[in-house]
């Protein structure tokens, strides 16, 4: 399941996200950016931040992966969130 949006996502969410990963090339970022704020196919944003579509494909399934620990994570406090009975 993809949890990330093409075009999307905010750029601030991917930051925070990308602070997860070990992912720090400038141009693997900013093909990121162009991918998923910007709304670019991943064979454009690769090309236009001049990287290998390999090694763009390899940083959109991290942020993936990244993206579903933090939805389980959210879901096990949302469930937490739920069970509290308000007074």
């Amino acid at each position: 399941m993809k949890y990330l949006i093409q075009g999307g996502e905010s750029a601030e969410r991917l930051q925070l996200l990308l602070q997860l990963t070990n992912i720090e090339s400038p141009d693997i970022v900013a093909a990121l950016h162009d991918h998923f704020v910007a709304g670019h196919q991943d064979t454009v944003a690769a090309i236009r931040n001049n990287v290998k579509k390999s090694n763009l494909s390899r940083a959109i399934a991290r942020l993936e992966q990244v993206t579903f620990t933090v939805e389980q994570i959210k879901e096990i406090d949302w469930a937490k969130f739920k069970s509290r009975k308000v007074a």
